[in-house]
């Protein structure tokens, strides 16, 4: 009998366990892009000084129809792949987001005939 009560409460906190972790988990979703050809239009960068600096390029995937493109601003978190990307010129790029965030950051970048650049700046 007591064999039969401690198999029930060690079921009953694990199901308790289980249904925490269900409860609580928060899923993130992400939202992945990759163009062999995107098309740097212009970049930015906004810094407050001793606090944070935001670099950007927006462009597009200059493979689709004109009526059909849609502009991204993309967000690079290394300085030095930033001022390595010039304005008017494709790169492959690979960039995802967050939902929540609706931000994009780059993944990897690669000019034509040339090597990925990637990186956190750290």
């Amino acid at each position: 009998m007591n064999n039969k009560k401690w198999i029930f409460v060690m079921s009953g906190v694990l199901a308790v366990v289980v249904l925490y972790f269900l409860i609580n988990n928060e899923t993130k979703s992400y939202t992945s892009h990759t163009f062999g050809s995107f098309h740097v239009e212009e970049k930015g960068h906004h810094i407050e000084p001793g606090k944070y600096m935001e670099m950007w390029v927006v462009g597009y995937n200059s493979e689709e129809n004109e009526e059909n493109r849609k502009q991204y601003k993309v967000y690079i978190k290394d300085a030095n792949v930033f001022n390595l990307i010039e304005e008017s010129r494709n790169y492959l790029m690979s960039f995802t987001n967050e939902e929540s965030l609706d931000r994009y950051y780059v993944q990897q970048i690669s000019p034509p005939n040339s090597e990925n650049l990637t990186g956190e700046g750290r």
